[in-house]
């Protein structure tokens, strides 16, 4: 039997060079890349975690000699900024990180030094635990280092805010009333002729903002005319004038919903578990029952089974209405993991293609973003959902990542490698409900 090889012409003169074999050297070269990248990674974590320890340990140095103590103290942050490169400002804010993870973090800092946290992600975890005292530190740190680095930073950073919401419920409470008071609007001049119009709000009223803006530029991107070639963007910007200034038809009211998932139990006064704002992540529960309690509130039902997962809704050849809810609410972004594309602006897609006999099952379908949905159509990367909700990607060169469905009970912990850790989760009824609205130098 004839074996077809496609084989290539060496233009030096050695003699004919078999396209396999060289698709096999490229492939061998792609995965030492990788190694090495993330080799790389852990080397530069280890690296800042010496450094962070160096830090305070130059921090608690005190001179023998009496008197000279107070000036040591005083002009230690120029010494440091000096071999930093540095301000003296930024150079005692770098200490003084150090200094306090040293002593409030240790085993966070040992992760660091392990590479299975970054830096950004060990400032995020000292950010969240600032507030607090050193036993709800210590019992914070536990529980976040727990569940691992989880897939991003956005996903780490989440954690972190959602563990001091369980362990601190009336402290977070009491600092998202204070922080409602700090709500402002402020303009800073930029570049070229454009400044930055900001603004601090609560966290439902800035996403009832956007998503009222994002509306009506989704509804003027549908519909406007080929001469109109500004980007979505460039349309929002526009909207936001147009509302704030009164101007034409954008001033119109609409109606504005904003999603907010809860534990029943916390509606009835029998746990104090965070609520959660999709697409901004977990609130205090005291400002969830809030929520829930203004007038005019909606309320819609998700059954989940005792893991926080959402229940099958229905089945068509075709997704309906129902079904795509139902995808979007059981897995809430892009099913790559990573991917930050929220589930309302991606692709009800058959994992296996309805042309090769998938079915059109919640069980086969998945929200994937235009591009990922590509992705998966070129076949790079194989895709499997073995479980509902439960997406498995196998990349060219080996990876295997794994996406898991939304859990209304730890939402931290959906997507990631296989085999990461996290909290158990308790088993729960959760409800739901519409609210009609309204390169840092070296750390």
């Amino acid at each position: 039997m004839n074996t077809a090889r496609s084989v290539k012409v060496d233009d030096s003169g050695s003699g004919p060079v078999d396209s396999s074999e060289q698709e096999g050297v490229f492939e061998g070269r792609v995965r030492v890349l990788l190694g090495q990248i993330g080799a790389a990674v852990r080397s530069i974590a280890a690296s800042h975690a010496d450094l962070l320890a160096l830090l305070a340990q130059f921090a608690d140095l005190r001179p023998p000699a009496a008197g000279r103590e107070v000036l040591f103290d005083e002009f230690a942050p120029e010494d440091v900024a000096a071999v930093l490169g540095l301000s003296p400002q930024a150079a005692a804010s770098q200490m003084l990180f150090a200094c306090t993870v040293a002593r409030r973090l240790p085993h966070a800092v040992e992760a660091l030094k392990a590479g299975v946290l970054d830096l950004q992600r060990l400032r995020s975890l000292e950010n969240a635990v600032r507030p607090l005292n050193d036993p709800l530190v210590a019992q914070v740190e536990a529980r976040v280092l727990a569940g691992g680095a989880r897939p991003t930073r956005g996903a780490f950073t989440d954690a972190c805010r959602r563990a001091v919401h369980r362990l601190d419920p009336a402290g977070a409470a009491e600092r998202a009333r204070a922080r409602k008071k700090e709500r402002r609007v402020w303009v800073s001049p930029g570049e070229d002729g454009t400044s930055c119009l900001s603004a601090v709000l609560p966290a439902d009223e800035a996403t009832a903002c956007y998503q009222r803006v994002d509306q009506i530029t989704q509804g003027i991107a549908a519909h406007r005319t080929a001469e109109d070639t500004r980007s979505r963007d460039q349309i929002r910007a526009d909207v936001l004038v147009d509302l704030l200034c009164g101007r034409t038809e954008h001033a119109v009211p609409l109606p504005c919903e904003v999603q907010v998932v809860v534990p029943v139990t916390v509606l009835l006064g029998l746990a104090e578990d965070p609520g959660e704002i999709p697409g901004y992540g977990p609130i205090p529960a005291a400002v969830a029952w809030e929520m829930a309690a203004r007038p005019g509130s909606t309320w819609r039902r998700i059954l989940t089974d005792p893991q926080g997962t959402l229940v099958e809704i229905a089945d068509r050849r075709f997704p309906t209405a129902a079904q795509a809810r139902h995808v979007r609410a059981r897995n809430r972004n892009c099913v790559f993991p990573g991917c930050a594309r929220t589930s309302q602006r991606a692709d009800i897609d058959h994992t296996v293609a309805h042309a090769t006999g998938g079915p059109t099952l919640t069980r086969n379908l998945g929200p994937t973003c235009r591009k990922h949905h590509r992705m998966k159509h070129s076949g790079r990367w194989r895709l499997t959902q073995p479980e509902k909700g439960t997406f498995v990607w196998t990349g060219p060169f080996g990876a295997t990542l794994v996406t898991h469905p939304h859990s209304y009970i730890e939402p931290q912990h959906n997507s990631g490698t296989t085999g990461e850790g996290g909290d158990e989760p308790s088993g729960m009824t959760v409800s739901g409900w519409k609210i009609p609205h309204a390169t840092q130098p070296p750390f």
